[in-house]
């Protein structure tokens, strides 16, 4: 059984796998491996356009992590409140 939470994180990774490739560098930093040809600065290009991703990548694990730990907080601080209501009986 898929939940609704498992449904929107395939969703999202659905939506950027199909919007990886405009996340690749602009088109400034991909011209002088256009332009050079052959003359050994193709990695620029590359370079650039997986340090985009990279970047983009570590937003979204730092904003998971955070997410996950204010999730596992609030999961506890309920814990704590309910242990307590059940003693106060």
């Amino acid at each position: 059984m898929v939940t609704s939470m498992g449904r929107f994180w395939w969703l999202v990774s659905f939506v950027v796998m199909t919007l990886a490739p405009s996340l690749y560098a602009c088109e400034g930093c991909k011209e002088p491996s256009n332009v050079a040809g052959a003359s050994g600065v193709i990695g620029i290009s590359t370079g650039f356009s997986l340090s985009v991703i990279f970047m983009l990548g570590m937003l979204a694990v730092l904003m998971t992590g955070m997410l996950l730990m204010i999730r596992r907080a609030c999961r506890q601080l309920d814990a704590r409140h309910q242990s307590v209501a059940v003693q106060a009986r």
